[in-house]
């Protein structure tokens, strides 16, 4: 025999047996090769002559190679006899991914609305309290009309007040803007200097870049008109454009707000008293601003209206009236926070809050299993608040992109419902959950007869498939047997649940 070829022969066959081993689980890999060695050594003995055979080491060849159909049918065998894997369907982990991405989708769709942008303005930028529009009862009957000459804003200007500490005064006239690609007509407000320090409104000024456009009449946009006409541009600040009959610069846009100016102003022209006077003279009427004085306001004149008593110009008394400019606003988020809490004042008048009671038999879920529960429930409470939140300003804002109170009742009204169905839907979804895997209960079926309800157990029996938990729910509540009953399954029930063990 070839002491040569015999080596390689019996390399081949080993490196054979091994390659068939590679397809066997791993499980069994080390059984399988021991037992396929065992056979080669007998298949090699009963082959076994006295001189080198190739028509031997041919049928130990193919008895190797028959290894490989072995090995495939053990994988195929072994795939289907495989543990099922853990069912997710009704998992908690697929609840909470379903509501964080409806809640991320919710925030982000909200975060793309002007309106909402334009609501948390108008929270955030509100005009000073006290904030009167004076007027004239004689002359008009409301403060929508011009009524105050600038001759009487002058006078109170200069004489010492004692129920004001700050007056302001503009009148409106309509002027022609020529806009880069269009000329619209504005209600433009020609307002003292001062104007903006009365009222409170943060504006910030953009800077002249050169000496001669310091010179120029200043305009503040209104931020509807700076929407509509400039499309929001961040840029229009400190460009310069033609108004009339002279050249403005654009000095700054007031924050979006709920106040409303009678004349609705698209523009503020700031000039001094000077000018004003020169434009219009003494006797054009115009709407005096008057911020009302601590003593003012310590005596009682804080309400929606008021009656005033003044001197005129020609020491003669007037009776005036004043109106408040707006009332504060409360804000998208604080909107939130009180339809949340009306919908937990209003949960149980529309579903138990109660998880249902609880018979351990002999088993008792661990602290880590009642802590997760509890955690469980309030990630859902969260996120639905959050959804509501988001999803009630999506549909209070969709249609607006400004500051609007009917925005404000949709919002409150859809969040309110929201969070009433949504923790409805939380805590019901909740009792059908084992307390143990907190997934959902299945295979409902029905047990005992309606006409034994007082003498029997009668109504849904459902089961973990972890073989956790039994779910009894009465289908008609009474004194023994009010509300839904958790059985904890013992160590006994595990035969029916092999793939999934019950601790």
């Amino acid at each position: 025999m070839r002491p040569a070829a015999e080596t390689a022969c019996h390399a081949l066959h080993a490196g054979l047996l091994r390659a068939a081993a590679l397809l066997v689980p791993a499980g069994q890999r080390g059984e399988w090769q021991r037992e396929w060695q065992a056979e080669l050594w007998h298949v090699s003995r009963s082959c076994e002559e006295s001189k080198f055979c190739w028509q031997a080491q041919r049928e130990i060849a193919e008895f190797c190679l028959g290894a490989f159909p072995d090995a495939l049918c053990v994988r195929r065998q072994m795939h289907d006899a495989a543990e099922p894997a853990a069912d997710v369907h009704g998992s908690a982990a697929q609840c909470l991914v379903g509501l964080l991405a409806a809640a991320l989708l919710a925030m982000l769709a909200a975060g793309l609305l002007p309106g909402l942008r334009a609501e948390n303005d108008a929270a955030r930028y509100q005009v000073k309290h006290g904030l009167m529009v004076v007027w004239d009862g004689y002359r008009t009957a409301s403060a929508s009309q011009p009524s105050i000459s600038q001759g009487l804003y002058e006078d109170w200007k200069t004489t010492r007040q004692r129920y004001f500490d700050g007056l302001a005064y503009y009148r409106m006239e309509h002027e022609v803007a020529s806009l880069p690609f269009a000329r619209r007509s504005w209600n433009v407000a020609h307002a003292t200097a001062n104007f903006f320090v009365v009222m409170g409104i943060p504006v910030r000024l953009a800077a002249a870049p050169d000496e001669a456009e310091r010179g120029l009449p200043q305009v503040i946009l209104s931020h509807a008109a700076w929407v509509r006409d400039f499309n929001a541009d961040p840029a229009a600040a400190g460009r310069v454009m033609r108004m009339g009959s002279r050249w403005v610069r654009i000095a700054g846009v007031t924050p979006a707000g709920a106040w409303r100016l009678p004349g609705e102003p698209e523009a503020w022209l700031l000039e001094d008293d000077a000018q004003l006077k020169a434009e219009g003279g003494n006797g054009r009427l115009g709407y005096l601003i008057a911020h009302l004085s601590r003593t003012g306001l310590r005596e009682g004149w804080d309400g929606e209206h008021i009656s005033i008593t003044a001197r005129g110009p020609q020491a003669d008394a007037l009776d005036l009236n004043g109106s408040a400019i707006a009332t504060q606003i409360v804000g998208p988020w604080a909107l939130c926070r009180f339809a949340l809490f009306l919908a937990l004042l209003a949960l149980p008048a529309v579903t138990s809050v109660s998880l249902g009671e609880s018979n351990f038999s002999f088993h008792r879920p661990s602290l880590k299993r009642r802590a997760l529960r509890v955690l469980f429930l309030s990630a859902k409470l969260a996120l639905i608040a959050t959804i509501a939140c988001y999803g009630s300003m999506l549909a209070g804002y969709m249609r607006t992109s400004e500051f609007s109170g009917a925005a404000e009742c949709v919002q409150l009204v859809a969040c309110f419902l929201i969070c009433l169905l949504g923790f409805r839907w939380a805590l019901i979804d909740q009792r059908q959950r084992c307390p143990v895997c907190l997934r959902r209960v299945t295979h409902p079926a029905q047990v005992g007869l309606a006409s034994r309800t007082f003498l029997g157990w009668n109504g849904t029996e459902m089961i973990c498939m972890g073989g956790h938990t039994l779910l009894h729910v009465p289908s008609l509540p009474t004194s023994w047997f009010s509300s839904q009953r958790w059985m904890y399954l013992d160590a006994s029930w595990e035969f029916l649940f092999a793939d999934s063990p019950v601790w």
